[in-house]
């Protein structure tokens, strides 16, 4: 399954739903596969998310092979957090879905 996100007045990405959910748990969301996030409480979410890989074991710059399981999360979670940034700079709120 693939999850869709997107800011009231920005782009969109789309990543693998495990990675999503994952993810949408560290911002302190329940992790369901559809959702929203208030324009008020989009920095608080960024800031979770920020603290939550902040927290977690650094992650090795050298990937032993080209796998899906070669990508760490924080590297993953790049293209949210600028998502989630630009959603703060805009303002708006802040969603996602299945895709």
């Amino acid at each position: 399954m693939l999850i869709e996100f997107q800011g009231e007045h920005t782009g969109s990405i789309v990543m693998f739903g495990n990675i999503a959910t994952s993810l949408l748990k560290m911002m302190g969301q329940s992790g369901k596969t559809e959702g929203a996030v208030r324009a008020e409480d989009v920095p608080a979410a960024l800031n979770s998310l920020r603290t939550s890989l902040q927290s977690m074991p650094a992650e090795s710059d050298q990937a032993s092979d080209e796998s899906e399981e070669s990508v760490g999360l924080k590297t993953r979670a790049a293209p949210l957090i600028k998502l989630l940034e630009e959603s703060v700079e805009k303002g708006g709120y802040f969603m996602w879905k299945p895709q």
